[in-house]
Protein backbone atom coordinates (compact mmCIF):
# COMPACT_ATOMS: atom_id res chain seq x y z
CA UNK A 1 0.00 0.00 0.00
CA UNK A 2 3.12 2.41 0.69
CA UNK A 3 3.81 1.77 -3.11
CA UNK A 4 0.79 2.44 -4.01
CA UNK A 5 1.09 6.28 -1.50
CA UNK A 6 4.07 7.09 -3.41
CA UNK A 7 2.34 6.85 -6.58
CA UNK A 8 -0.35 9.49 -5.85
CA UNK A 9 2.71 12.09 -4.49
CA UNK A 10 4.70 11.89 -7.45
CA UNK A 11 1.68 11.69 -10.08
CA UNK A 12 0.52 15.24 -7.68
CA UNK A 13 3.88 16.33 -8.75
CA UNK A 14 3.21 15.98 -11.93
CA UNK A 15 0.25 17.11 -12.46
CA UNK A 16 1.20 20.69 -10.64
CA UNK A 17 4.52 20.78 -12.67
CA UNK A 18 2.26 20.26 -16.31
CA UNK A 19 -0.78 22.75 -14.69
CA UNK A 20 1.77 25.41 -14.02
CA UNK A 21 3.63 25.35 -17.65
CA UNK A 22 -0.05 25.23 -19.90
CA UNK A 23 -0.77 26.89 -23.08
CA UNK A 24 -1.87 30.20 -24.18
CA UNK A 25 -4.73 31.07 -21.81
CA UNK A 26 -8.28 31.27 -23.35
CA UNK A 27 -9.75 33.18 -20.14
CA UNK A 28 -8.71 36.80 -19.12
CA UNK A 29 -6.45 37.58 -15.95
CA UNK A 30 -10.04 38.87 -14.27
CA UNK A 31 -12.58 36.31 -15.26
CA UNK A 32 -10.21 33.32 -14.24
CA UNK A 33 -9.88 34.33 -10.51
CA UNK A 34 -13.16 35.80 -10.07
CA UNK A 35 -14.91 33.01 -12.33
CA UNK A 36 -16.97 29.99 -10.59
CA UNK A 37 -16.78 28.19 -13.82
CA UNK A 38 -13.99 25.96 -13.32
CA UNK A 39 -12.02 24.89 -10.30
CA UNK A 40 -12.49 27.38 -7.73
CA UNK A 41 -16.06 26.73 -7.60
CA UNK A 42 -15.40 23.83 -4.89
CA UNK A 43 -12.87 25.73 -3.09
CA UNK A 44 -14.58 27.39 0.14
CA UNK A 45 -14.73 31.10 0.72
CA UNK A 46 -13.04 30.56 4.09
CA UNK A 47 -10.49 28.02 3.23
CA UNK A 48 -7.49 28.49 5.33
CA UNK A 49 -5.01 28.26 2.32
CA UNK A 50 -5.15 27.92 -0.95
CA UNK A 51 -2.97 27.32 -4.05
CA UNK A 52 -4.44 27.83 -7.74
CA UNK A 53 -3.53 27.53 -11.29
CA UNK A 54 -6.41 28.66 -12.98
CA UNK A 55 -5.05 29.96 -16.40
CA UNK A 56 -1.90 28.63 -18.63
CA UNK A 57 1.42 29.53 -19.04
CA UNK A 58 2.29 30.59 -22.70
CA UNK A 59 3.15 28.01 -25.33
CA UNK A 60 6.66 29.53 -26.13
CA UNK A 61 7.23 29.31 -21.97
CA UNK A 62 6.41 25.85 -22.25
CA UNK A 63 8.49 25.19 -25.13
CA UNK A 64 11.52 26.22 -23.01
CA UNK A 65 10.64 24.41 -19.80
CA UNK A 66 8.94 21.15 -20.90
CA UNK A 67 12.48 19.27 -21.79
CA UNK A 68 13.53 20.02 -17.91
CA UNK A 69 10.11 19.04 -16.79
CA UNK A 70 10.57 15.63 -18.98
CA UNK A 71 14.27 14.74 -17.26
CA UNK A 72 13.09 15.71 -13.92
CA UNK A 73 9.97 13.66 -14.02
CA UNK A 74 12.31 10.15 -15.44
CA UNK A 75 14.54 10.90 -12.51
CA UNK A 76 12.04 10.30 -9.55
CA UNK A 77 11.69 6.69 -10.17
CA UNK A 78 15.32 6.25 -10.68
CA UNK A 79 15.75 7.60 -7.33
CA UNK A 80 13.08 5.11 -6.05
CA UNK A 81 14.47 2.13 -7.91
CA UNK A 82 17.90 3.49 -6.53
CA UNK A 83 17.24 3.52 -2.82
CA UNK A 84 15.14 0.37 -3.72
CA UNK A 85 18.03 -1.66 -5.15
CA UNK A 86 20.57 -0.53 -2.23
CA UNK A 87 18.16 -1.43 0.89
CA UNK A 88 17.78 -4.86 -0.74
CA UNK A 89 21.38 -5.17 -1.39
CA UNK A 90 21.92 -4.56 2.19
CA UNK A 91 19.26 -6.68 3.63
CA UNK A 92 20.75 -9.71 1.19
CA UNK A 93 24.35 -9.21 2.70
CA UNK A 94 22.96 -9.58 6.12
CA UNK A 95 20.98 -12.84 5.17
CA UNK A 96 17.92 -10.47 5.30
CA UNK A 97 14.81 -11.68 3.79
CA UNK A 98 13.92 -8.55 0.98
CA UNK A 99 10.89 -10.19 -0.98
CA UNK A 100 8.73 -7.77 -0.26
CA UNK A 101 11.49 -4.77 -1.84
CA UNK A 102 11.86 -7.10 -4.53
CA UNK A 103 7.73 -7.27 -5.78
CA UNK A 104 8.57 -3.65 -5.40
CA UNK A 105 10.76 -3.57 -8.52
CA UNK A 106 7.95 -3.88 -10.93
CA UNK A 107 5.98 -0.95 -9.75
CA UNK A 108 8.39 1.11 -10.20
CA UNK A 109 8.94 0.20 -13.31
CA UNK A 110 5.33 1.12 -14.42
CA UNK A 111 5.74 4.50 -12.75
CA UNK A 112 8.45 4.99 -14.41
CA UNK A 113 6.82 4.11 -17.93
CA UNK A 114 3.92 7.14 -16.45
CA UNK A 115 6.41 9.61 -15.33
CA UNK A 116 7.46 11.52 -18.37
CA UNK A 117 5.35 14.38 -20.40
CA UNK A 118 4.25 11.38 -22.90
CA UNK A 119 3.40 9.07 -20.29
CA UNK A 120 1.10 11.63 -18.56
CA UNK A 121 -0.21 12.89 -21.08
CA UNK A 122 -1.60 9.69 -22.20
CA UNK A 123 -3.32 9.07 -18.52
CA UNK A 124 -5.03 12.31 -19.01
CA UNK A 125 -2.46 14.74 -17.78
CA UNK A 126 -1.51 17.90 -20.00
CA UNK A 127 -0.95 20.90 -21.47
CA UNK A 128 -4.93 21.77 -20.75
CA UNK A 129 -5.09 20.42 -16.70
CA UNK A 130 -5.85 22.99 -14.41
CA UNK A 131 -4.71 22.47 -10.49
CA UNK A 132 -6.19 23.53 -7.18
CA UNK A 133 -4.78 22.79 -3.57
CA UNK A 134 -7.28 24.10 -0.92
CA UNK A 135 -8.33 22.99 2.50
CA UNK A 136 -11.87 22.21 3.10
CA UNK A 137 -11.65 23.53 6.32
CA UNK A 138 -8.39 22.12 7.69
CA UNK A 139 -8.53 19.31 5.43
CA UNK A 140 -6.07 19.11 2.09
CA UNK A 141 -7.95 18.72 -1.22
CA UNK A 142 -6.04 18.19 -4.60
CA UNK A 143 -7.95 18.62 -7.29
CA UNK A 144 -6.81 18.39 -10.77
CA UNK A 145 -8.95 18.50 -14.48
CA UNK A 146 -8.39 15.55 -16.83
CA UNK A 147 -8.43 15.12 -20.41
CA UNK A 148 -10.10 12.00 -20.23
CA UNK A 149 -10.74 10.55 -17.04
CA UNK A 150 -10.64 6.97 -18.44
CA UNK A 151 -7.28 7.27 -18.98
CA UNK A 152 -6.18 7.84 -15.77
CA UNK A 153 -7.92 5.22 -14.71
CA UNK A 154 -6.41 2.70 -16.53
CA UNK A 155 -3.07 3.92 -15.69
CA UNK A 156 -4.33 3.51 -11.75
CA UNK A 157 -4.93 0.01 -12.97
CA UNK A 158 -1.80 -0.59 -14.36
CA UNK A 159 -0.04 0.72 -11.52
CA UNK A 160 -2.10 -1.82 -9.18
CA UNK A 161 -1.38 -4.79 -11.45
CA UNK A 162 2.06 -4.15 -11.19
CA UNK A 163 1.54 -3.55 -7.45
CA UNK A 164 0.20 -6.69 -6.92
CA UNK A 165 -2.30 -4.85 -5.10
CA UNK A 166 -5.08 -2.76 -4.91
CA UNK A 167 -6.56 -0.13 -3.15
CA UNK A 168 -10.01 -0.62 -1.33
CA UNK A 169 -13.10 0.61 -3.10
CA UNK A 170 -16.14 2.85 -1.99
CA UNK A 171 -18.64 4.39 -3.43
CA UNK A 172 -20.19 7.48 -2.80
CA UNK A 173 -22.75 9.22 -4.75
CA UNK A 174 -22.97 7.81 -8.49
CA UNK A 175 -18.62 7.83 -7.88
CA UNK A 176 -16.19 5.52 -7.08
CA UNK A 177 -13.18 6.03 -5.27
CA UNK A 178 -10.31 4.21 -3.86
CA UNK A 179 -8.60 4.91 -0.07
CA UNK A 180 -5.76 3.40 1.44
CA UNK A 181 -4.95 3.90 5.61
CA UNK A 182 -5.90 2.52 9.29
CA UNK A 183 -8.64 3.39 11.59
CA UNK A 184 -7.32 6.81 11.99
CA UNK A 185 -6.69 8.12 8.68
CA UNK A 186 -7.16 7.33 4.57
CA UNK A 187 -5.75 8.79 1.53
CA UNK A 188 -8.38 9.29 -0.72
CA UNK A 189 -8.35 8.79 -4.58
CA UNK A 190 -11.19 9.99 -6.84
CA UNK A 191 -11.46 9.88 -10.47
CA UNK A 192 -14.97 11.93 -10.67
CA UNK A 193 -15.84 12.99 -14.77
CA UNK A 194 -12.82 14.18 -15.82
CA UNK A 195 -10.96 15.24 -12.45
CA UNK A 196 -8.83 14.03 -10.59
CA UNK A 197 -9.41 14.40 -6.63
CA UNK A 198 -7.00 13.62 -3.83
CA UNK A 199 -7.54 14.21 -0.26
CA UNK A 200 -6.38 13.21 3.55
CA UNK A 201 -9.63 12.58 5.83
CA UNK A 202 -10.13 10.77 8.82
CA UNK A 203 -11.32 7.20 8.67
CA UNK A 204 -14.68 8.04 10.57
CA UNK A 205 -15.60 10.99 8.33
CA UNK A 206 -19.26 11.49 8.01
CA UNK A 207 -20.27 11.08 4.24
CA UNK A 208 -22.27 14.36 4.22
CA UNK A 209 -18.70 15.85 5.35
CA UNK A 210 -16.87 13.13 2.79
CA UNK A 211 -19.09 14.64 -0.06
CA UNK A 212 -17.84 18.29 0.34
CA UNK A 213 -14.55 17.44 0.72
CA UNK A 214 -15.04 15.66 -2.41
CA UNK A 215 -16.80 18.61 -4.02
CA UNK A 216 -20.21 16.13 -4.99
CA UNK A 217 -21.71 19.56 -2.25
CA UNK A 218 -20.52 22.84 -3.55
CA UNK A 219 -19.76 25.34 -0.88
CA UNK A 220 -22.72 27.95 0.06
CA UNK A 221 -19.72 30.60 -1.25
CA UNK A 222 -16.67 29.73 -3.07
CA UNK A 223 -13.35 31.70 -2.95
CA UNK A 224 -14.31 33.24 -6.92
CA UNK A 225 -17.25 34.83 -5.58
CA UNK A 226 -15.40 36.55 -2.71
CA UNK A 227 -12.74 37.85 -5.41
CA UNK A 228 -9.88 37.26 -2.97
CA UNK A 229 -7.41 35.78 -5.31
CA UNK A 230 -7.94 38.87 -7.43
CA UNK A 231 -7.72 41.50 -4.34
CA UNK A 232 -3.89 39.76 -4.12
CA UNK A 233 -2.97 39.39 -7.28
CA UNK A 234 -3.57 43.24 -8.03
CA UNK A 235 -2.41 43.96 -4.58
CA UNK A 236 0.97 42.34 -5.50
CA UNK A 237 1.02 42.49 -8.85
CA UNK A 238 0.43 38.70 -9.27
CA UNK A 239 0.03 36.97 -12.91
CA UNK A 240 -2.92 34.78 -12.95
CA UNK A 241 -0.75 32.00 -13.83
CA UNK A 242 -0.18 31.31 -10.24
CA UNK A 243 -2.10 32.60 -7.12
CA UNK A 244 -1.82 31.11 -3.47
CA UNK A 245 -2.26 32.46 0.39
CA UNK A 246 -2.01 30.44 3.61
CA UNK A 247 -4.52 32.74 6.30
CA UNK A 248 -2.93 32.16 9.78
CA UNK A 249 -5.81 34.23 11.79
CA UNK A 250 -8.30 31.59 10.32
CA UNK A 251 -6.07 28.61 10.88
CA UNK A 252 -5.87 30.19 14.90
CA UNK A 253 -9.58 30.38 15.01
CA UNK A 254 -10.21 26.82 13.94
CA UNK A 255 -8.75 25.80 17.71
CA UNK A 256 -10.19 29.23 19.77
CA UNK A 257 -14.02 29.62 18.03
CA UNK A 258 -16.40 27.72 17.86
CA UNK A 259 -16.72 25.49 14.45
CA UNK A 260 -19.53 23.90 12.16
CA UNK A 261 -19.03 21.06 8.67
CA UNK A 262 -15.78 19.38 8.72
CA UNK A 263 -13.63 21.00 11.37
CA UNK A 264 -16.66 20.78 14.13
CA UNK A 265 -16.39 17.11 13.12
CA UNK A 266 -12.63 16.86 13.07
CA UNK A 267 -11.87 18.80 16.40
CA UNK A 268 -14.65 16.55 18.05
CA UNK A 269 -13.09 12.98 16.72
CA UNK A 270 -9.62 14.37 18.37
CA UNK A 271 -11.93 15.34 21.76
CA UNK A 272 -10.93 18.70 21.32
CA UNK A 273 -12.82 21.08 23.55
CA UNK A 274 -12.20 24.90 23.65
CA UNK A 275 -14.00 25.62 26.45
CA UNK A 276 -10.73 23.86 28.65
CA UNK A 277 -8.30 27.24 27.28
CA UNK A 278 -9.15 30.32 29.22
CA UNK A 279 -10.32 33.24 27.63
CA UNK A 280 -7.13 34.89 28.01
CA UNK A 281 -5.17 32.44 26.32
CA UNK A 282 -7.21 32.68 23.53
CA UNK A 283 -7.19 36.66 23.23
CA UNK A 284 -3.01 35.86 23.40
CA UNK A 285 -3.27 33.57 20.32
CA UNK A 286 -5.47 35.49 18.52
CA UNK A 287 -2.85 38.67 19.13
CA UNK A 288 0.22 36.23 17.92
CA UNK A 289 -1.94 34.97 14.93
CA UNK A 290 -2.49 38.71 13.88
CA UNK A 291 1.45 39.32 14.19
CA UNK A 292 1.56 37.54 10.64
CA UNK A 293 -1.63 37.42 9.77
CA UNK A 294 -1.00 36.23 6.14
CA UNK A 295 1.42 34.93 3.42
CA UNK A 296 0.53 35.16 -0.13
CA UNK A 297 2.77 33.48 -3.16
CA UNK A 298 2.12 33.95 -6.88
CA UNK A 299 4.27 34.81 -10.76
CA UNK A 300 5.36 38.27 -11.12
CA UNK A 301 6.49 38.18 -14.32
CA UNK A 302 6.43 34.79 -16.91
CA UNK A 303 7.97 34.89 -20.84
CA UNK A 304 10.69 33.26 -22.39
CA UNK A 305 13.63 35.40 -19.91
CA UNK A 306 12.61 34.75 -16.92
CA UNK A 307 10.31 33.31 -14.15
CA UNK A 308 9.55 35.12 -11.11
CA UNK A 309 7.48 35.00 -8.17
CA UNK A 310 7.09 36.66 -4.99
CA UNK A 311 5.88 35.30 -1.77
CA UNK A 312 5.32 38.04 1.01
CA UNK A 313 4.62 37.33 4.72
CA UNK A 314 2.33 39.91 5.36
CA UNK A 315 2.84 41.37 8.87
CA UNK A 316 0.68 43.59 11.03
CA UNK A 317 0.96 47.71 9.51
CA UNK A 318 2.77 48.60 12.64
CA UNK A 319 5.28 46.37 12.27
CA UNK A 320 5.37 46.27 8.87
CA UNK A 321 6.25 50.08 9.40
CA UNK A 322 8.82 49.24 11.92
CA UNK A 323 10.99 46.84 10.17
CA UNK A 324 10.98 48.79 6.95
CA UNK A 325 13.05 51.10 8.68
CA UNK A 326 15.82 48.44 9.35
CA UNK A 327 17.83 48.69 6.18
CA UNK A 328 20.70 50.54 5.27
CA UNK A 329 22.26 51.41 2.20
CA UNK A 330 24.54 49.28 0.25
CA UNK A 331 25.93 50.16 -3.33
CA UNK A 332 25.15 47.17 -5.79
CA UNK A 333 23.27 45.54 -3.29
CA UNK A 334 20.22 43.68 -5.21
CA UNK A 335 21.50 44.32 -8.67
CA UNK A 336 23.55 42.32 -10.91
CA UNK A 337 26.84 41.74 -10.18
CA UNK A 338 28.05 38.94 -12.98
CA UNK A 339 30.42 36.12 -11.56
CA UNK A 340 30.26 33.01 -9.86
CA UNK A 341 27.71 33.90 -7.11
CA UNK A 342 26.70 37.12 -4.92
CA UNK A 343 25.73 37.64 -1.56
CA UNK A 344 24.78 40.77 0.94
CA UNK A 345 22.72 42.00 3.44
CA UNK A 346 21.81 45.68 4.57
CA UNK A 347 20.90 46.56 7.77
CA UNK A 348 20.32 50.00 10.05
CA UNK A 349 21.48 48.63 14.13
CA UNK A 350 20.02 51.75 14.94
CA UNK A 351 16.55 51.56 13.70
CA UNK A 352 17.11 47.95 14.35
CA UNK A 353 17.43 49.07 18.17
CA UNK A 354 14.24 51.18 18.40
CA UNK A 355 12.47 48.47 16.59
CA UNK A 356 13.17 46.13 19.49
CA UNK A 357 12.69 48.41 22.31
CA UNK A 358 9.58 49.72 21.07
CA UNK A 359 8.58 45.90 21.17
CA UNK A 360 9.50 45.81 24.55
CA UNK A 361 7.44 48.82 25.49
CA UNK A 362 4.25 47.24 23.54
CA UNK A 363 4.89 44.06 26.00
CA UNK A 364 4.91 46.13 28.91
CA UNK A 365 1.81 48.26 27.88
CA UNK A 366 -0.27 44.98 27.05
CA UNK A 367 1.08 42.30 28.65
CA UNK A 368 0.28 38.53 27.47
CA UNK A 369 -1.85 37.42 30.52
CA UNK A 370 -1.90 33.85 29.43
CA UNK A 371 -0.56 31.33 31.95
CA UNK A 372 1.41 29.42 28.64
CA UNK A 373 3.46 32.56 28.29
CA UNK A 374 4.60 34.27 31.63
CA UNK A 375 7.77 32.93 31.17
CA UNK A 376 7.78 35.07 27.35
CA UNK A 377 6.46 37.99 29.04
CA UNK A 378 9.11 37.47 31.70
CA UNK A 379 12.09 38.09 29.12
CA UNK A 380 10.74 41.80 28.75
CA UNK A 381 13.54 42.83 31.09
CA UNK A 382 16.64 40.75 29.88
CA UNK A 383 15.46 42.79 26.65
CA UNK A 384 16.19 45.67 28.38
CA UNK A 385 19.09 44.95 30.20
CA UNK A 386 20.51 44.17 26.67
CA UNK A 387 19.70 47.26 25.27
CA UNK A 388 21.48 48.81 28.43
CA UNK A 389 24.43 47.37 27.21
CA UNK A 390 27.20 49.53 25.95
CA UNK A 391 27.35 49.35 22.01
CA UNK A 392 30.59 50.74 19.95
CA UNK A 393 29.55 53.86 17.88
CA UNK A 394 31.54 52.01 15.16
CA UNK A 395 28.84 49.27 14.65
CA UNK A 396 25.69 51.85 14.40
CA UNK A 397 27.51 53.19 11.72
CA UNK A 398 27.35 49.60 9.94
CA UNK A 399 25.79 49.63 6.77
CA UNK A 400 26.46 45.97 5.40
CA UNK A 401 28.43 44.33 2.65
CA UNK A 402 27.91 42.65 -0.57
CA UNK A 403 30.63 39.57 -1.75
CA UNK A 404 31.18 38.62 -5.14
CA UNK A 405 33.11 35.54 -6.01
CA UNK A 406 33.69 36.21 -9.91
CA UNK A 407 35.50 32.45 -10.09
CA UNK A 408 37.01 29.06 -8.11
CA UNK A 409 39.65 27.11 -9.40
CA UNK A 410 40.73 23.78 -8.16
CA UNK A 411 37.63 22.96 -6.38
CA UNK A 412 36.59 18.73 -6.79
CA UNK A 413 33.38 18.46 -5.25
CA UNK A 414 33.53 14.95 -6.03
CA UNK A 415 36.75 14.07 -4.51
CA UNK A 416 36.32 16.53 -1.53
CA UNK A 417 39.12 18.68 -2.61
CA UNK A 418 39.42 22.19 -2.06
CA UNK A 419 39.88 25.15 -3.89
CA UNK A 420 43.75 25.93 -5.14
CA UNK A 421 42.63 30.10 -5.51
CA UNK A 422 39.16 32.55 -5.32
CA UNK A 423 38.97 35.51 -7.35
CA UNK A 424 36.29 37.66 -5.44
CA UNK A 425 35.53 40.71 -4.01
CA UNK A 426 34.17 41.93 -0.69
CA UNK A 427 32.55 45.91 -0.39
CA UNK A 428 31.63 46.98 3.40
CA UNK A 429 29.21 49.51 3.75
CA UNK A 430 29.66 51.94 6.65
CA UNK A 431 29.35 56.20 7.95
CA UNK A 432 33.11 56.50 8.62
CA UNK A 433 35.28 54.41 6.05
CA UNK A 434 38.36 56.31 6.92
CA UNK A 435 37.34 55.20 10.38
CA UNK A 436 37.23 51.39 9.96
CA UNK A 437 40.79 51.78 7.99
CA UNK A 438 42.34 53.30 11.05
CA UNK A 439 41.03 50.58 13.25
CA UNK A 440 42.51 48.00 11.16
CA UNK A 441 45.39 49.65 11.32
CA UNK A 442 46.29 49.72 14.58
CA UNK A 443 46.80 45.97 14.31
CA UNK A 444 48.24 45.83 10.77
CA UNK A 445 51.39 48.10 10.00
CA UNK A 446 50.86 46.85 6.20
CA UNK A 447 47.30 48.35 6.64
CA UNK A 448 49.26 51.51 8.53
CA UNK A 449 51.41 51.63 5.57
CA UNK A 450 49.23 51.67 2.95
CA UNK A 451 48.77 55.13 1.22
CA UNK A 452 45.00 54.74 0.63
CA UNK A 453 42.27 58.08 -0.19
CA UNK A 454 38.71 58.21 -0.12
CA UNK A 455 38.84 58.16 -4.12
CA UNK A 456 37.59 54.78 -5.16
CA UNK A 457 41.26 54.06 -6.45
CA UNK A 458 42.51 50.43 -6.02
CA UNK A 459 45.44 50.28 -3.70
CA UNK A 460 47.94 46.40 -3.85
CA UNK A 461 47.92 45.35 -0.11
CA UNK A 462 51.60 43.77 0.38
CA UNK A 463 51.69 40.93 2.53
CA UNK A 464 54.12 38.47 3.29
CA UNK A 465 50.95 35.96 4.36
CA UNK A 466 49.51 36.45 0.73
CA UNK A 467 52.42 36.21 -1.32
CA UNK A 468 52.96 32.72 0.35
CA UNK A 469 49.75 32.42 -0.79
CA UNK A 470 49.73 33.62 -3.75
CA UNK A 471 47.25 35.87 -3.59
CA UNK A 472 46.98 39.37 -5.10
CA UNK A 473 45.02 41.91 -2.69
CA UNK A 474 43.69 45.47 -3.37
CA UNK A 475 41.87 47.76 -1.28
CA UNK A 476 39.83 51.12 -2.48
CA UNK A 477 37.98 53.48 -0.36
CA UNK A 478 35.11 56.02 0.10
CA UNK A 479 33.81 58.27 2.38
CA UNK A 480 31.36 55.62 3.32
CA UNK A 481 32.20 52.33 1.57
CA UNK A 482 35.79 50.01 1.92
CA UNK A 483 35.77 47.44 -0.89
CA UNK A 484 38.44 44.80 -1.29
CA UNK A 485 39.42 42.31 -4.37
CA UNK A 486 41.41 38.96 -4.37
CA UNK A 487 42.72 37.99 -7.39
CA UNK A 488 44.62 39.38 -10.22
CA UNK A 489 42.70 41.72 -12.76
CA UNK A 490 39.43 41.77 -9.98
CA UNK A 491 40.70 45.27 -8.24
CA UNK A 492 39.52 46.92 -11.84
CA UNK A 493 35.94 46.39 -10.84
CA UNK A 494 36.38 47.39 -7.73
CA UNK A 495 36.28 51.39 -8.46
CA UNK A 496 32.47 50.54 -10.14
CA UNK A 497 31.68 48.64 -7.40
CA UNK A 498 31.93 51.40 -4.55
CA UNK A 499 30.38 54.02 -7.22
CA UNK A 500 27.12 51.86 -7.90
CA UNK A 501 23.78 52.81 -7.24
CA UNK A 502 21.99 52.03 -3.81
CA UNK A 503 18.19 50.46 -4.52
CA UNK A 504 15.73 52.66 -2.26
CA UNK A 505 14.79 50.93 -0.37
CA UNK A 506 17.69 48.37 -0.11
CA UNK A 507 17.06 44.74 0.35
CA UNK A 508 17.66 43.11 3.32
CA UNK A 509 19.23 40.12 1.96
CA UNK A 510 20.19 39.25 -1.74
CA UNK A 511 22.00 36.28 -3.17
CA UNK A 512 22.50 35.54 -6.78
CA UNK A 513 24.27 32.70 -8.63
CA UNK A 514 25.22 31.79 -12.25
CA UNK A 515 23.16 28.40 -12.10
CA UNK A 516 24.25 27.18 -15.43
CA UNK A 517 27.88 26.97 -13.78
CA UNK A 518 26.33 25.67 -10.58
CA UNK A 519 24.62 22.50 -12.26
CA UNK A 520 27.48 21.64 -14.08
CA UNK A 521 29.80 21.93 -10.82
CA UNK A 522 27.06 19.39 -9.09
CA UNK A 523 26.44 17.17 -11.66
CA UNK A 524 30.19 16.38 -12.09
CA UNK A 525 30.41 15.55 -8.30
CA UNK A 526 27.30 13.65 -8.95
CA UNK A 527 29.22 10.75 -11.51
CA UNK A 528 30.64 8.96 -8.61
CA UNK A 529 31.82 5.24 -8.26
CA UNK A 530 29.90 4.36 -5.84
CA UNK A 531 27.67 1.49 -5.46
CA UNK A 532 29.13 0.40 -8.96
CA UNK A 533 27.86 -2.87 -8.72
CA UNK A 534 24.72 -2.42 -8.16
CA UNK A 535 22.83 -1.12 -12.08
CA UNK A 536 19.99 0.80 -10.91
CA UNK A 537 22.48 3.33 -8.81
CA UNK A 538 23.72 3.86 -12.01
CA UNK A 539 21.12 4.76 -13.38
CA UNK A 540 20.05 7.29 -10.96
CA UNK A 541 23.29 8.64 -11.47
CA UNK A 542 22.24 9.06 -14.84
CA UNK A 543 19.35 10.35 -14.66
CA UNK A 544 20.47 13.22 -11.92
CA UNK A 545 23.43 13.71 -14.52
CA UNK A 546 20.82 13.99 -17.20
CA UNK A 547 18.85 17.00 -15.27
CA UNK A 548 21.97 18.41 -13.64
CA UNK A 549 22.66 18.55 -17.84
CA UNK A 550 19.40 20.05 -18.87
CA UNK A 551 19.79 22.72 -16.00
CA UNK A 552 22.59 23.79 -17.16
CA UNK A 553 21.93 24.08 -20.66
CA UNK A 554 18.01 25.93 -19.60
CA UNK A 555 18.82 28.25 -16.95
CA UNK A 556 21.03 31.11 -16.74
CA UNK A 557 21.21 32.61 -13.45
CA UNK A 558 19.24 33.16 -10.17
CA UNK A 559 18.27 35.91 -7.95
CA UNK A 560 16.62 36.27 -4.65
CA UNK A 561 16.19 39.14 -2.68
CA UNK A 562 14.49 39.81 0.65
CA UNK A 563 13.12 42.96 0.99
CA UNK A 564 11.16 44.65 4.02
CA UNK A 565 8.28 46.58 3.09
CA UNK A 566 5.42 48.43 3.99
CA UNK A 567 3.35 44.74 3.39
CA UNK A 568 6.09 42.82 5.69
CA UNK A 569 8.78 40.55 4.63
CA UNK A 570 8.87 39.82 0.91
CA UNK A 571 11.08 37.13 -0.74
CA UNK A 572 11.79 37.62 -4.63
CA UNK A 573 13.17 35.15 -7.26
CA UNK A 574 14.07 35.32 -10.30
CA UNK A 575 14.83 32.44 -12.53
CA UNK A 576 16.69 33.38 -15.58
CA UNK A 577 16.05 31.33 -18.91
CA UNK A 578 18.84 30.59 -21.43
CA UNK A 579 18.15 32.47 -24.95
Amino acid sequence: MLKMKSSLVLLTIAALTLSACSKEPEETSASALVSSEGLLKYVPADTPYLLAMPVALPDDVLDKLEPQVDVTLHMYPALIKGILTSVIATKEAAGEEAGDLQDAIPFVDELGSLLSIEGLRAAGIDRDSRVVMYGVGVLPVIRTTLSDGTLLEAAFARLEEAAAKKMSVATIGNYEYRFAGDDEGRVIVAIMDNELVISLVPADLSEDQLKTVLGLTLPEENIAETRTLKHIADKYGFKDYLVGFMDIERFASVFLDDQSGVNAELLSMIDYDDSKMSDACKNDLRSIAGIMPRIVIGYTDVNIEKLSSKAVFELRQDLAAGISTMTGPVPGLGTDQGGLFSMGMSTDLLAARDFYAGRLDAMDADPYECEEFLDFQATVAAGREILAQPVPPVAYGFKGFLAVVEDIEGLDLQNEIPPTSIDMRLLVSIDNAEGLLAMGAMFSPELAALDLEPDGEPVRLEMGQLAALGQTVHIAMTDDAIAVSVGEGTEDRLGAMLAASVNDPSPFMAFEMDAARYYDSIGDAMMTDGDGDIESMHELQEAMQAMMNMAKESLSRLSITVDFTEHGIELNSTLHLTQ
